[in-house]
């Protein structure tokens, strides 16, 4: 198994239905960081269940922190992730233009729609260079099983080789979300921020991806019921070292979920999976509260994880619980 980014590398292809959804802008916005959120024995499993799927959203990769198929915002970030490494082969296949020229063109989606496309080879010269720059507006754009809308533009700072056409390559770049929506029926999601991409690969099993965010907002409706998410000062890296997926997060995470308010995440020792496993056998992350209190999640096995709270912040885990780890993601 590769990285799902890495796949799209190889064959980026944007597939799903096509449809509806319309072509307008999303009044939602970053809202930033909120206010730390108190971790008591009424809430400690659930901001455990919710911090670590925010990390999952963030990188998904398919695989990312526990194994676990990520189906919600994950669609977006994949589709940043995608055009990030899409983009050095459209500049070396590009057609020579004045220095600093845009190239404007529309392309179809596979399953229906289009993308309007921005490229911008700043110096002409056809080959990858830092700060060649491409921006792309989703018009009913099918990818994955949702219809995209929106903006997203992608601007490289460092590349080397080509991804899918050389066995090692490294892409760094920024990618900068402006209301892009993505929608299946009445379910939807919008995100709204920069992030910052490292990636790279020097074979099928030495991979790595690396994001950061100072802030990353995504507002999202399912089954009737609304949420806000935001990242804040996060970032998190997946590496894949002879079969053996290695996760790691820090940052803070606001959402209404929490009552709006936030907690801060980190990962004192990685998690980690083989390939033959769905979930991590190794790993913990702890997220931080107000006045001290403290939710700590424990890999028992690849099953199994261990959800611990400490109320008081004096360091002590008083409370207790186990879970399989597909109740918490």
């Amino acid at each position: 198994m590769r990285l799902t980014l890495i796949a799209l590398a190889v064959s980026v292809t944007l597939v799903g239905c096509g449809g509806g959804g319309d072509g307008g802008e999303d009044s939602s916005q970053n809202p930033g960081a909120g206010t730390a959120t108190a971790l008591t024995s009424a809430n400690y499993v659930a901001v455990a269940q919710e911090a670590l799927s925010a990390s999952a959203f963030l990188l998904d990769a398919g695989s990312f922190v526990l194994g676990a198929q990520v189906t919600d915002p994950g669609v977006l970030v994949r589709f940043g992730q995608a055009q990030l490494l899409k983009l050095p082969g459209r500049t070396a296949s590009g057609s020579v233009a004045a220095v600093g020229a845009v190239q404007n063109y529309t392309e179809p989606c596979n399953g229906g729609g289009s993308l309007t496309v921005a490229e911008n080879d700043a110096n002409g010269n056809q080959e990858v260079d830092p700060g060649d720059s491409l921006s792309l507006t989703a018009n009913n754009c099918a990818f994955e099983g949702q219809v995209l809308n929106g903006q997203l533009s992608v601007t490289l700072s460092a590349v080397t080789g080509l991804p899918g056409e050389t066995a090692s390559w490294s892409v760094a770049g920024v990618l900068r979300f402006r209301n892009l929506t993505a929608q299946s029926g009445a379910d939807r999601m919008v995100a709204n921020g920069d992030m910052s991409l490292n990636a790279s690969a020097s074979g099928s099993y030495d991979e790595s991806i690396a994001l950061s965010t100072a802030s990353f907002a995504v507002a999202s409706t399912f089954g009737g019921v609304q949420s806000n998410q935001t990242l804040t000062n996060y970032d998190t890296s997946l590496q894949v070292r002879n079969a053996t997926w290695t996760t790691a997060a820090r940052g803070t995470l606001t959402s209404t979920a929490l009552n709006a308010g936030s907690v801060a995440i980190e990962t004192p020792t990685p998690f980690a999976r083989s390939a033959n496993q769905s979930y991590a056998a190794i790993g913990q992350a702890v997220m931080s509260g107000a006045a001290g209190s403290r939710v700590r999640v424990t890999a028992l096995s690849a099953a199994t994880v261990k959800i611990e709270l400490d109320a008081d912040g004096n360091g002590v885990y008083e409370t207790s619980v186990d879970k399989p780890w597909s109740d918490i993601l």
